[in-house]
């Protein structure tokens, strides 16, 4: 186990296992002489001695967490649990300052109650000194969407903020590492240290490409920071942000000013609307479009639908660019694949392209270009308000270039 080193070096002082049992043996959870069994059997298999013998009580108050509760003490701390006979649930806790293996206590508890599913945290205690070499993840921020795929981004986080809106759970924190931090859904949106590399990107390749674009439509984006790219464009005259969530720029524009300042260019119009409803009242519009939205779930999975690029379509005029948040293709290729098809089959012109933003799971994102008339490869030059971090012409070119695996996307 990779933790023993850490106890030898005497870096911890203990441990504790804490596993959920659900679905678990109806019968085994409302024994008391099994559940005694059990923690004679555990501590056998984990080489813990028993002082005294194991305390079982049942309660009963309420129906919620009615059934046993159980307490075990042993020379290095403690076996505790309790078992919920409402929902066939249980959950127990190991605390020992003596090392011992925390998958084996998971097994052998998952086998004993015949449990259908578990789930487990190990929680280290600490010596002193050792306070910043093993993280307390109650201080820290863990992204959920990749969670069942066996990823997650980890942040040293502090929350500021937190509301659930009619639409989303909308939070701010302040990071260690990346400043301030936009989290909806418990999905990472932005960072102040990297946000550059994504909001340059979404948002000056289409605006070089195209010779003149004067109305430019964002749906989403409601943090701002795609907006504040467009308004270095002289050339732009209308400046359009259809977002469903009105909170969400509302938190922009107290703790993101460094994205939310575009707000007060006149130019912009912001628009509180469902996008799919907007689209429909403006045929043959906008320049550009720029669908800067969530991950397909939730509010924004109707965003990659055919019938929503079918209103994109019509929404632009004859030589308008659609840009649109596109995943990954390191994880999620074959949805891109699917994605871009349905696009194919409206717009003459297609690629997909990528930029580097650190605090997304992959440390990539990736974008559809599609075109009723220009070459996404071959950007003007123009002079523009502002500076750049990320976007030159050299990564322009650049980030269409894909590994060998995904080149099909953009053929």
């Amino acid at each position: 186990m990779q933790f023993m080193d850490e106890f030898k070096q005497g870096k911890m002082w203990g441990m504790v296992t804490s596993i959920d049992l659900f679905n678990c043996d109806p019968e085994k959870i409302r024994s008391s002489e099994e559940i005694k069994k059990y923690v004679k059997e555990l501590c056998q298999k984990i080489d813990m001695k028993r002082f005294g013998e194991t305390i079982t009580v049942r309660f009963g108050e309420e129906k919620r967490v009615q059934g046993y509760s159980m307490t075990q003490l042993i020379e290095t701390s403690l076996i505790s649990g309790h078992f919920a006979e409402d929902t066939n649930s249980a959950y127990i806790d190991v605390f020992s300052c003596k090392y011992y293996d925390p998958e084996k206590v998971e097994e052998f508890t998952k086998e004993f109650f015949k449990a259908k599913k578990t789930e487990t945290n190990i929680v280290f205690r600490k010596m002193p000194g050792t306070e910043t070499e093993i993280p307390n993840t109650r201080n820290w921020f863990f992204e959920s969407l990749e969670v069942k795929k066996g990823r997650a981004l980890g942040l040293k986080a502090k929350q500021i903020y937190s509301k659930q809106s009619s639409y989303q759970k909308i939070e701010a924190y302040k990071t260690d590492s990346f400043g301030k931090m936009l989290v909806l859904d418990n999905t990472v949106q932005l960072t102040e240290k990297d946000e550059f590399a994504y909001h340059e990107m979404i948002v000056h390749p289409a605006l070089f490409v195209h010779p003149k674009p004067e109305k430019v439509l964002v749906i989403g984006g409601g943090d701002g920071g795609t907006i504040r790219e467009i308004t270095k464009h002289k050339e732009v005259k209308e400046i359009h942000l259809c977002d469903l969530d009105k909170e969400v720029v509302l938190t922009a524009k107290k703790f993101l000013p460094f994205t939310a300042k575009a707000f007060k260019d006149k130019r912009v119009q912001i628009f509180y609307e469902d996008g799919f409803e907007f689209l429909k009242k403006r045929n043959d519009y906008y320049d550009i479009i720029i669908v800067d939205s969530t991950d397909p779930v939730g509010p924004g999975k109707i965003l990659f639908s055919s019938k929503f690029y079918k209103l994109v379509f019509d929404s632009l005029k004859k030589d308008g660019i659609l840009i649109n948040q596109l995943e990954i293709m390191f994880y999620d290729y074959g949805f891109i694949t699917k994605t871009s098809e349905k696009i194919k089959k409206l717009f003459p012109k297609f690629s997909y392209y990528y930029t580097l933003v650190p605090t997304y799971p992959s440390g990539a994102i990736g974008f559809g270009f599609a075109s009723k008339k220009y070459n996404a490869l071959n950007p003007k030059k123009k002079k523009i308000t502002g500076n750049l971090k990320y976007y030159t012409k050299e990564i322009h070119k650049a980030s269409f270039v894909l590994p060998k695996y995904a080149e099909k996307l953009n053929k």
